[in-house]
């Protein structure tokens, strides 16, 4: 039987569908969880084939309570699956342009030189408000007095994170989610893991104890960075808006 229009489409469309599934879920826990229930499902599959019925039956019965398991247990990864979809390809919200960036840059070394802890969220395409309602709304000039100024040990906003929305400081003082990944890191690391889990931001942290600035993108946290590479990040994050 020769293949029609349609199903040549329909073969390309499902392709398109998978591929953009895989991009969305790389580097996340949820990809292994991918490849774990296509484990799971062929092991189920291949014991029906062989009649081995006894196993069959128990992974038929163990898939209703692995299904609503694993809602529950990656709640997180499939709200930021669904936040995905729905972002789009919409434009990119600018990041911090060249002033505000050396602003930026010359506020986190002074907070890293004094070992004062600090959590800045840039934000890209998915919005934040619903964190920046959690804090205090800003919307100021971005400057490193200023930044100095929120995350100084003590003051009523240091301990949340900060949103920086189109060049501007939008929000301080705001609650970001804690990841469930990375139970060995202190709380502001887990902030920005989880921020980066259930969206496209760029979350800058720093740490109170050893002053290292690190960056959390697509649920992964990266090593510590010196100004120059987190200056070559943010020029990349530029470059792509």
């Amino acid at each position: 039987m020769s293949l029609t229009w349609r199903d040549l489409l329909d073969i390309f469309l499902v392709g398109v569908l998978l591929y953009s599934l895989y991009r969305i879920l790389a580097g996340t826990r949820a990809l292994n969880l991918v490849r774990g229930v296509l484990i799971y499902l062929a092991t189920w599959f291949l014991a029906s084939l062989l009649g081995l019925s006894t196993l069959s039956w128990i992974l038929g019965n163990a898939a209703t309570l692995g299904a609503f398991a694993l809602i529950v247990v990656f709640q997180p990864e499939l709200r930021g699956l669904l936040e995905r979809l729905g972002r789009g390809q919409g434009a990119l919200r600018p990041p911090p342009v060249a002033l505000e960036m050396e602003e930026l840059l010359l506020g986190l070394r002074r907070l890293a030189e004094r070992r004062h802890g600090a959590l800045l969220a840039l934000e890209r395409r998915t919005p934040l408000g619903e964190y920046a309602a959690s804090g205090e709304v800003l919307d100021a000039r971005l400057s490193a007095r200023l930044l100095e100024t929120l995350f100084y040990p003590g003051t009523p906003l240091h301990d949340g994170g900060a949103i920086v929305r189109e060049g501007r400081l939008f929000a301080a003082g705001c609650v970001f989610p804690l990841s469930e990944v990375g139970m060995g890191l202190g709380t502001r690391h887990r902030a920005a893991l989880g921020l980066s889990e259930v969206s496209d931001a760029l979350v800058i942290v720093v740490s109170e104890e050893t002053g290292a600035i690190r960056v959390a993108e697509g649920g992964r946290l990266s090593p510590p960075l010196s100004l120059e590479a987190l200056r070559a990040r943010l020029k990349e994050v530029v470059r792509d808006a």
